[in-house]
Parts: structure tokens; sequence; C-alpha cells
């Protein structure tokens, strides 16, 4: 088991290791609002076409619905795509906030996240026991501000370079198996998160908690 004394730095991702999601719920509400599109376009680890762009920042949230509308039936609103794009935001545990804040004690702790504009202002400031995401962790990162998303190389290197942190000092816990590979390929220890409640537990016993 890593012994978490030997890092300095935790790098957390957010949906289903922070915060459970439900992509599939989101999927289904675009179904039933008529949205016609073929393809994997939109999957839990990756996202293809306008949706990458909205990830990555490269298309506003007015773009990305105006996308969206165009594939629907004439009558669906604006305010029924997003809140259906919204519908995968589930809830925080507040054990996993509770364990991040005692981690934070001893260690930086960061957020890497591939989202969007509309899923931030979603979840970011719902956060139990501290408010906001930006007052849980030390600094939040994420793709659509970045313009880049993982699993690509370029987004830990700005992550790690804006840090001012070490790879080797660093562990990071993400639900994709490709994020995981790149992360462990850079020098950085990575956990992959098959289930959100899994990590708390092995946290808690490599601390010591």
């Amino acid at each position: 088991m890593t012994n978490l004394r030997d890092k300095k730095n935790i790098i957390f991702d957010l949906g289903n290791v922070v915060i459970d999601i439900n992509l599939n719920i989101t999927l289904q509400r675009f179904k039933e609002l008529g949205f016609a599109i073929d393809g994997d376009f939109l999957n839990m680890f990756q996202q293809t076409g306008f949706f990458k762009e909205f990830e990555e920042g490269i298309i506003s949230t007015e773009e990305f619905v105006a996308q969206i509308l165009q594939k629907m039936p004439q009558h669906i609103t604006h305010n029924q795509v997003t809140d259906a794009w919204n519908a995968l935001i589930l809830d925080y545990k507040p054990e996993r906030i509770e364990t991040i804040l005692k981690l934070k004690k001893t260690h930086k702790v960061f957020l890497l996240s591939n989202t969007n504009e509309l899923h931030i202002e979603k979840c970011a400031d719902i956060v139990p026991k501290v408010g906001s995401l930006d007052k849980l962790f030390d600094k939040v990162y994420y793709s659509h501000i970045m313009k880049m998303s993982k699993p690509n190389e370029n987004i830990f290197a700005a992550l790690l370079s804006d840090a001012g942190i070490i790879a080797n000092e660093t562990l990071f816990l993400d639900d994709s198996p490709a994020n995981v590979a790149t992360a462990q390929k850079m020098g950085i220890e990575s956990w992959l998160v098959e289930h959100p409640d899994q990590w708390v537990p092995k946290m808690n016993a490599s601390m010591g908690f």
C-alpha cells in the first residue's frame, strides 16, 4: 500500500471520485427530449465532437446548447437542455469531504477535472462543510478553463508546472484507466477509483486516520 507520508501532493478527479455522477441519467433525459444523434459521442471518460469542444472551452455554453437544440424537436427550450445536461450530477458524500480536509492538513490537495461551465456552475458551490470546491482544495484545475483535457499529457504537465510540484511526490486519483495510465507514464503514482466509495477507506488506512 502507498505510504502517503512519502507524498507531498494529492490530485483528485471530480466525477465519481469527489462527487457522484451518473451519465446514464443525462443520456436518458436527452433521449426523452428527442435528441437525435448516432455514435459514442458522450461517454464516462472522454467526449467527442462538440461535447469535447465544450469540455475544452473551445465553444461557449450558448454555442453548446445551440448545437444540441439543432438536434432536438423545435419546442425544446434552452432550460430543458441545461437541466438534462446537469441531471448527471448527484451528491457529495460528507465522508469524502472530511477525508480531503484531513489530508489538507498534511498535503497539498488539488482537483483536476474534465468538465465544463454548466457542470461547474451546478456543483462547485454546494460542497458540504466548506461550501465550495475552491475552499476544499488548494487549487482547482478545470479542462474548459485550461483549454486541454485528460488523458493528454499536456494537462498534467501544466498542473505540475503551475502548482510547482514534482511528479514523484504526487498521488493521483481518477476513475478513468486512460487518465491513470498517462499520469503513471509521467511518474505520478496513481489509484484507479473503480467505485467512488472505494478510495476513502484506502486513504484512511494509508494515513492512519
